[in-house]
């Protein structure tokens, strides 16, 4: 069986040969270091025979100047193609790549005018994605499976360019503005999903960190008036070019009460299951036979903290709990920091060759 095969029988929540693994959000800089030492190669996923690709719309030819929203940016700070600055950290500089601080261009602005006048980047460029066709036959011909990334849908990248905090007193007394906002987002994540699916990927990725650890960071309520029905928007719009294409939702922490409205409007998989504060056997036993899951080691406990061992047991008790039937992609919920040593990455990788085949 092929990664692509054993990827799309699993997410389909039947039983293919073995688990399918992955590495969802990569490598922090210093694990790609450390992988260089141990290997000499550059590629974990051919590496360790990861069954999951990943691609996306290529940079903009047009970029935009952000300067009148940034007009006192900080030394090293960057502004990427939304106009958010980034702010390098001790983190980033001890090789955690996404642990930087943010800039909000939106920060003074409150009309209707301002937000119809803010640049977005052109994603819907055709430019974008002429390479896709070709790169996702060539992934295919190596029989991996593809996933076109479309994650920080629609919450992240809004609050990433207002602050979370305005972005979310917006929805209660500056409601025009975050509709303006939104849609203008949604006119965008319309065609890049088109794009992406016409592209030939299997999966296509959306989601938004929408939960803490304690739970959402919104009432229901509030998240169906502002998320739920674009969301829905994006999904029918790729299903209109593939009717078969697999739809994965991430989000971050305990976003266990979203997951009914999440299968209402077409999520066939959730990403990244966080181990330290969601109960997967749980949610197999009540959603399994409508939702798969990916993810599930956790990359705040036993991948960084525990033991080989610890490690080879955690993915056993996944293959045993979440495992049959099929519908689980197992890998780690977030990105590999470098707290998380090389023995505990390869126990990863030989304990769901010996503990994940179906046979």
């Amino acid at each position: 069986m092929t990664s692509r095969e054993r990827v799309m029988k699993a997410m389909r929540r039947e039983t293919p040969d073995r688990i399918p693994f992955d590495f969802p959000n990569g490598f922090a800089p210093a694990v790609m270091e450390v992988f260089r030492q141990h290997t000499g190669l550059e590629d974990p996923y051919d590496y360790f025979g990861a069954d999951v690709r990943y691609v996306g719309g290529g940079g903009t030819k047009c970029p935009i100047d952000f300067s009148k929203y940034h007009p006192n940016l900080p030394p090293h700070a960057w502004i990427d193609e939304w106009g958010i600055g980034h702010q390098p950290t001790k983190s980033t500089e001890e090789g955690h790549s996404h642990l930087e601080g943010f800039l909000y261009p939106m920060l003074e602005l409150h009309a209707k005018e301002d937000i119809l006048n803010y640049p977005l980047p052109d994603v819907e460029a055709e430019y974008r994605y002429e390479h896709l066709p070709a790169q996702v036959r060539a992934l295919h011909d190596k029989g991996v499976c593809v996933t076109g990334c479309m994650a920080c849908t629609f919450y992240e990248i809004a609050w990433y360019m207002r602050s979370m905090e305005l972005l979310l007193m917006d929805f209660v007394d500056n409601q025009e503005f975050a509709e303006i906002l939104l849609d203008r987002l949604l006119e965008k994540r319309i065609i890049q999903a088109k794009f992406l699916v016409e592209s030939g990927i299997d999966i296509l990725q959306l989601g938004d960190d929408i939960a803490s650890q304690r739970g959402m960071m919104m009432r229901m309520s509030m998240w169906r008036k502002w998320f739920k029905s674009r969301m829905e928007t994006v999904i029918q719009t790729a299903r209109k070019v593939n009717p078969d294409i697999l739809v994965f939702y991430h989000s971050d922490g305990d976003c266990t009460e979203a997951i009914p409205d999440l299968i209402e409007i077409g999520v066939d998989i959730l990403n990244p299951v966080q181990a330290e504060c969601m109960d997967g056997p749980m949610l197999k036993k009540i959603f399994g036979d409508r939702l798969s899951f990916w993810g599930t080691i956790g990359t705040q406990t036993t991948l960084p903290f525990g033991t080989p061992e610890g490690v080879r047991q955690e993915v056993k008790v996944r293959m045993e709990t979440m495992g049959q039937g099929g519908g689980l992609c197992l890998g780690p919920t977030h990105m590999v920091e470098p707290d998380v040593t090389w023995e505990n990455l390869t126990a990863f990788v030989d304990a769901v060759n010996e503990f994940g085949r179906y046979w």
